[in-house]
């Protein structure tokens, strides 16, 4: 399992080498922009460094789709299949590679996020001074904002798990167009269509369950963002083992 693992980070490692590197030079920007009073620098830095984290985590995921894609519907991995593992431990090697990689990169980007802005605060001590004179101003009106950094670190562990439920979702409809509908028409369209009805129902389970106060709001949606993933994995491997001819 541990060797498939490591043939799965193998194929999508470039990727996320050109990741780093973006990010770094951007990163380097907004140092920039931050010490030298390069307001340009501060804004292009900030926005660059938004957009990397909430792409570069959702091509993550995307790109373990295409390769899954490509590995049943090409020759490039057909050696992969001949390898003395069933389908749920290859797949299961791509699910769990794909989740190791959302969560170190979210981990990533948080930190990351959570260094640049004790850099700004460090830096500009008046904008402590602003946040706080604006929770005071919104309170005189009575609108509460008390967001803390725990409800940003579950907002963000709720996204990754949901987009983890999508991919492996993603995965299934792909297995069902290389398997079940393979050689008929509009195979593909109706994969899609079956991809859109299965996410679309789980996220109707996921809203219907009532609201519970503070943290404990965050727990129902990730523990059935992950009940589901389970459940289109195993429901995957079944049909791997079933139906799948290499």
């Amino acid at each position: 399992m541990l060797q498939l693992m490591k043939y799965e980070f193998r194929k999508t490692r470039f990727s996320k080498m050109v990741l780093l590197a973006i990010t770094a030079i951007l990163e380097v920007l907004f140092l920039a922009g931050i010490f030298l009073d390069w307001e340009n620098g501060i804004g292009w830095g900030t926005i660059g460094l938004t957009f990397c984290a909430m792409i570069g985590v959702f091509y993550i995921g995307l790109e373990s789709l295409m390769v899954f894609h490509r590995d049943l519907n090409t020759k490039q991995s057909y050696m992969l299949f001949l390898t003395p593992r069933d389908s749920f431990q290859i797949l299961g090697s791509k699910v769990i590679e794909n989740g190791i990689s959302l969560f170190l990169a979210g981990s990533f980007f948080v930190l990351l996020g959570m260094l640049d802005l004790s850099v700004v605060m460090a830096y500009y001590g008046e904008l402590r001074n602003f946040l706080d004179m604006l929770r005071e101003l919104l309170s005189v009106f009575e609108i509460h904002v008390d967001v803390t950094t725990a409800d940003v670190l579950f907002v963000i562990l709720s996204l990754l798990f949901s987009w983890l439920m999508t991919i492996v979702t993603g995965m299934l409809a792909v297995i069902l167009a290389a398997t079940v509908l393979a050689g008929k028409k509009f195979s593909g369209v109706v994969s899609f269509a079956i991809f859109l009805l299965l996410t679309w129902g789980c996220q109707s389970v996921m809203n219907l369950v009532p609201e519970l106060p503070g943290l404990l709001y965050y727990l129902p949606g990730i523990a059935l963002a992950l009940l589901f993933t389970v459940v289109m994995y195993l429901i995957s491997g079944w049909i791997m083992e079933k139906q799948l001819s290499v």
